[in-house]
């Protein structure tokens, strides 16, 4: 499995912008794709999915026949952090051979200490009951997209995008709502008044 240039590009700058000279994001993404390879047989495509207070960050990479290749088994591993409230991982992975995740999914909750509902398998496959990883990425993007338009309505108010998106978070914590409803709100809200009428 290798990845891909764009997805290369993307973690490049994303290496940059941590600004730290211990942590190059590519090499992690490589190395993780390489133990999960050598380990699973005929892996289709590994997904890893962070959620920051309802909003969505994926990162994906395939085979390059995955497309030809139908899953035949799944393993979706929540990853929790104590100390990080708000924040949902998951890494999704999908082979195209039945059961060739069952031993692996053992080995990484044992040695994770993971608890029984941290690994599930075979409950992301497509016609599984799921409505599969195409509709749920394209809700993901359609929530990042609302909030940075609702981002963009306030700095149209006078805030700045940092003040944006903490006036966002702000408000879901105040309601006890995802970020993401808070800016569909803010965005009806805006349809009223914005933009201004020509005189």
């Amino acid at each position: 499995m290798t990845l891909q240039a764009r997805l290369l590009a993307d973690l490049a700058r994303l290496t940059t912008a941590l600004d730290s000279s211990t942590v190059d994001l590519a090499q992690l993404v490589d190395r993780l794709l390489s133990d999960i390879d050598a380990a699973v047989a005929a892996v289709v495509s590994i997904t890893l999915t962070v959620i920051v207070d309802g909003e969505y960050f994926e990162v994906s990479a395939s085979t390059g026949g995955s497309a030809d290749r139908m899953p035949a088994s799944s393993l979706r591993i929540t990853l929790a952090d104590p100390h990080r409230t708000g924040t949902q991982k998951h890494l999704l992975i999908l082979s195209g051979t039945a059961g060739a995740l069952t031993d692996f999914a053992a080995d990484v909750s044992r040695s994770l200490g993971l608890g029984v509902d941290s690994a599930v398998l075979d409950r992301h496959l497509r016609g599984a009951g799921e409505s599969g990883s195409t509709e749920c990425g394209s809700h993901a993007l359609a929530s990042v997209s609302e909030v940075n338009q609702a981002i963009g309505v306030l700095i149209a108010g006078g805030r700045s995008a940092v003040e944006g998106r903490a006036e966002l978070h702000r408000l879901a914590a105040q309601s006890g709502t995802p970020t993401a409803e808070v800016a569909r709100r803010t965005l009806r809200d805006a349809r009223g008044w914005f933009p201004p009428q020509a005189p």
